[in-house]
């Protein structure tokens, strides 16, 4: 078989097995951030509304406060041009919405399998290995596209259609990396074709747009340059300074510049266009604290990789915890983790330089996710959607260069067909939970029991559907996880009350904690949600308002 048919006969069976695994999304609704983000923001129900994509946050016309809050400092036109396309296309209609995520991250996937095998096929020992005449390099490069298109961590950003972001940021990473991949060694580290700078520049750009950890290609193409020697450096003269080497100069002109300028003008745009976030979640830690916090998210963001279940649509306070010593075991694992990982990367760079790169490939895609500049969320299961192609990397390098691994070719083998299988079904299992958001924060509230947000989700969203009864025992759940958090005792006093139990909202209320200076009570909130929701009698029977 030549490798073009290879190439396709590998493309087909990975959008297969992404549809296969992703088959349950078609008949999900929308959900989670999918309600006030696409269903209810009416900036993308009209195509004219796109030029203002452009100067405007990423949340900026949702009627949502809070949301608009927490998302101002996000500047993607982009992810919004494309769902107001879809919104044009079938209106309302989730199907249509869930099929172009499914389509993106299918050629999010091919993009990756051939720039992989790019990768792969350009190593010095890539001749000896075959299976049932598939070479080596092909099979790891298919084996690791697969792997990844069908990971259940990447549910949660094919589900949503408002985490599509990190999909076409994967889709405009990998598609930049292979165009900017030479096809082997022997060209020169200089040459990359107009077309193919002026493609991944474009891609660039688009990804920067859509999501903001795309800023970090450059330094994942860094990283590759360096592995494969594209950028050496020179001694001359006495003192032994390292100069460019002239295809060195010529690739860094030719490549970075443009994608640098590309970086530059878009800072420049999203800081004219955004603004800062109400808070970050490292807000009330101290600075030993949030070194602990580190060590904590980077331990999960591991076992995400090797173990992703169960998984969580938001790691808050009530699941991560306040770092209290570097001896508590996720995060002494974490560190140490940290430490193996970038110590395997120093280590293996002159015996086996593709699982170094792979393994720096890992760490740079976590940098903008790491909280080196803090941001809303303490971490997330879509944050996994790029760095996992690293490890893909490392463990393709590993098998096609190292002896040991072509000793167990046939277990290896088996293996990867056993775990490929076991993610499709944990992935179609996963998809399935994203039915609504009902469904999702009941399976969060079973699987994380100490969850604030999912407790809080849920009780908040059946008083929305008007199930006061229902909604009291997650709210109580709130109350006994976070007793100082106003609005749950807020959201409970309201429940009681729309249930008809008013004694019960007077001593809930009555019980609440005394809010810091300059905050707002839970009488206070407790009456706003009254009004909101049209239940100003209950408001009055309560005393928190006048007659």
């Amino acid at each position: 078989m030549n490798e073009t048919r290879l190439k396709f006969a590998g493309c087909l069976i990975i959008a297969a097995a992404a549809v296969a695994a992703y088959f349950p999304v078609f008949s999900n609704s929308f959900a989670w951030d999918d309600e006030y983000l696409v269903l209810k923001n009416p900036a993308i129900h009209d195509l004219s509304s796109i030029p203002g994509f452009f100067t405007d946050s990423w949340a900026g016309g949702v009627d949502y406060e809070l949301g608009q809050a927490q998302n101002k400092p996000y500047f993607r036109p982009m992810a919004l041009t494309s769902m107001t396309l879809d919104w044009a296309v079938a209106g309302p209609d989730p199907v249509v919405f869930h099929a172009t995520n499914l389509m993106i991250h299918i050629v999010a996937a091919w993009c990756l399998f051939l720039w992989l095998l790019k990768v792969f096929s350009d190593t010095p020992r890539n001749a000896s290995g075959t299976f049932r005449r598939i070479p080596t390099p092909v099979l790891a490069a298919f084996v690791g596209a697969i792997g990844w298109a069908v990971h259940p961590v990447s549910t949660e950003a094919v589900n949503l259609v408002s985490y599509r972001t990190s999909l076409i940021s994967g889709l405009t990473i990998f598609a930049g990396l292979m165009l900017l991949t030479p096809r082997s060694r022997a060209d020169e580290p200089g040459r990359s074709g107009i077309a193919a700078v002026i493609g991944a520049t474009l891609l660039y750009a688009v990804g920067l747009l859509s999501k903001e950890t795309t800023l970090v290609m450059p330094g994942l193409l860094f990283v590759m340059d360096i592995a494969a020697g594209r950028l050496r450096f020179r001694q001359k003269g006495e003192k032994g300074r390292r100069l460019l080497s002239g295809p060195t100069a010529m690739r860094i002109a030719r490549v970075y510049v443009p994608l640098a300028i590309v970086a530059i003008v878009w800072l420049g745009l999203r800081s004219r266009f955004t603004g800062e976030g109400v808070y970050t979640y490292f807000d009330g830690l101290t600075f030993g604290q949030s070194i602990l916090m580190f060590g904590r998210i980077f331990y999960l963001y591991v076992r995400l990789a090797v173990a992703p279940w169960p998984l969580c649509p938001f790691y808050d306070w009530g699941i991560l915890g306040v770092p209290k010593s570097i001896l508590e075991p996720d995060i002494a694992a974490g560190f140490i983790l940290f430490a193996l990982i970038f110590g395997g990367a120093v280590r293996f760079v002159r015996r086996n330089v593709l699982a170094s790169a792979g393994l720096f490939f890992f760490l740079v895609a976590l940098l903008p996710v790491s909280h080196i500049i803090p941001f809303f969320d303490a971490a997330g299961d879509r944050f996994m959607y790029v760095p996992l192609a690293g490890l893909a990397l490392a463990a393709g390098g590993a098998a096609i260069s190292s002896n040991s691994a072509r000793r167990f070719q046939v277990p290896l083998k088996i293996v990867s067909f056993l775990v490929i299988a076991v993610f499709m079904l944990l992935s179609a299992a996963r998809s399935a939970q994203w039915k609504d958001s009902e469904t999702m924060l009941r399976v969060t509230t079973r699987d994380f029991p100490t969850s604030i947000s999912a407790h809080l989700g849920l009780g908040r969203l059946l008083l929305e559907k008007s199930r006061p009864t229902e909604a009291v025992v997650p709210l109580k759940h709130v109350t006994d996880i976070a007793p100082n958090l106003a609005i749950g005792h807020a959201l409970l006093a309201v429940a009681h009350a729309r249930n008809g139990d008013i004694a019960a909202a007077r001593l809930t209320l009555r019980n609440s904690p005394m809010p810091p200076s300059g905050e707002v009570s839970a009488i206070q909130l407790a009456r706003s949600e009254l009004i909101k929701s049209g239940n100003e009698r209950l408001a009055m029977r309560l005393g928190l308002m006048s007659p």
